[in-house]
């Protein structure tokens, strides 16, 4: 099954996010971002509203090897914010 297909819920539990690249020198925490996505996941899989959850998102930062792409992040969440779907 593609991706695309997978409910929202499956698609942003198996979506891995971009990493900073090579020369970026932060982004945003994993773990945090990791957990606002569990919570996202859960909310979803209950059928539960989860815009509270992203309302006013603020990630610390992180070094390189602890961190997503801050511009991945912000584009997903945007998405999920704003009703788009981030499946593309």
């Amino acid at each position: 099954m593609a991706k695309a297909k997978l409910p929202l819920e499956e698609w942003l539990a198996s979506h891995p996010l971009k990493k900073p690249g090579m020369f970026a020198g932060e982004g945003y925490s994993r773990r945090a971002v990791d957990e606002v996505t569990d919570k996202i996941v859960e909310r979803l899989r209950a059928d539960r509203q989860y815009s509270d959850l992203i309302r006013r998102l603020d990630f610390p930062s992180a070094p390189r090897a602890e961190a997503y792409d801050r511009a991945a992040v912000d584009d997903l969440f945007d998405n999920l914010k704003w009703g788009s779907d981030p499946r593309g």
